[in-house]
């Protein structure tokens, strides 16, 4: 039986689906995202910028994207997964705070809180219970942030996101989902808000620093030094590419670095939001 989305959420509200517990299984805070941006990813994007004839600007545009937050909790405690609505407050401030000289701004539009400890403790990216959440909750066009915060089934996993070029194909699909535990205030000890800043990063085009190691197109901005994995703590002088004579950059917020060691996105990534935003993001009817 297909259920309405107000139905669906009657009836979890009111019931106790559950799995197995995970319990057991640390969290860790290290762990990178799980976003996976792949060759074709990559492929489609840069062809469709350069067919759409999306140029680079001097001047930055000003974008204002609207916020949906979709709290799956197992039950109505902190360990259970329900952020209270202060640590949501924390969330959004931070993001623009971080945000600021991108030309991109957030503003919150609804909360909306699920009780499931099936959902919260099962949810991965391909899973079949992943895809009814996003069908049951996901609201708003391309220019919405969905953001759905879960506890996961991999217990380390901290978030991931979808990027702007898959929106298109998989529009249901798009949005961040992200670990409960790393709001501002939550219970990871080292994720204090910046997994937020990262997946949106992704969400609005950017790759990891990393991505591609020392060689081809890297993340596909020039004012990114090459880097050749992900760097963790807050190395200073570290240099995964040796040969390029630069250092890695690991005060950016695409790296896995510890949130007070990042703080900054590039000339380069900025543009690169700003075009992807233009060529996939641009049109709220769509």
């Amino acid at each position: 039986m297909i259920l309405s989305a107000s139905k669906a959420l009657s009836l979890l509200l009111s019931s106790s689906l559950f799995v197995a517990s995970v319990a057991g299984l640390d969290l860790k805070d290290y762990n990178p995202c799980g976003t996976v941006v792949t060759d074709e990813d990559i492929s489609n994007s840069e062809a469709a910028l350069a067919r759409l004839r999306i140029p680079r600007q001097s001047t930055i545009q000003e974008y204002n994207f609207g916020v949906y937050f979709n709290i799956v909790a197992s039950n109505m405690t902190t360990e259970g997964g329900w952020v209270p609505q202060s640590q949501i407050d924390d969330q959004m401030t931070l993001l623009n705070e971080r945000y600021v000289g991108t030309g991109v701004s957030f503003t919150l539009l609804n909360v909306t809180r699920v009780i499931s400890r099936y959902w919260h403790e099962t949810i991965d990216s391909d899973l079949p219970q992943t895809a009814d959440m996003y069908r049951l909750f996901r609201k708003g066009r391309s220019t919405s942030l969905n953001v759905y915060s879960v506890g996961f089934y991999d217990a380390g996993l901290n978030g991931y996101a979808t990027l702007p070029v898959s929106y298109r194909t998989s529009p249901t699909r798009d949005g961040v989902v992200l670990l409960y535990a790393t709001f501002p205030g939550g219970t990871s000890p080292n994720r204090q808000g910046g997994t937020l800043i990262h997946e949106a990063g992704h969400w609005l085009g950017l790759r990891h620093t990393f991505q591609g190691g020392c060689t081809g197109v890297g993340d596909g901005v020039a004012d990114t030094p090459p880097q050749g994995q992900a760097n963790f703590g807050c190395p200073i002088g570290a240099d995964s590419c040796p040969g390029d004579g630069l250092p890695d950059p690991i005060h950016n917020y695409m790296d896995y670095t510890d949130e007070t060691c990042r703080t900054e996105f590039t000339p380069g990534q900025i543009d690169l939001m700003q075009r992807s935003i233009r060529a996939f993001r641009d049109d709220p009817n769509v």
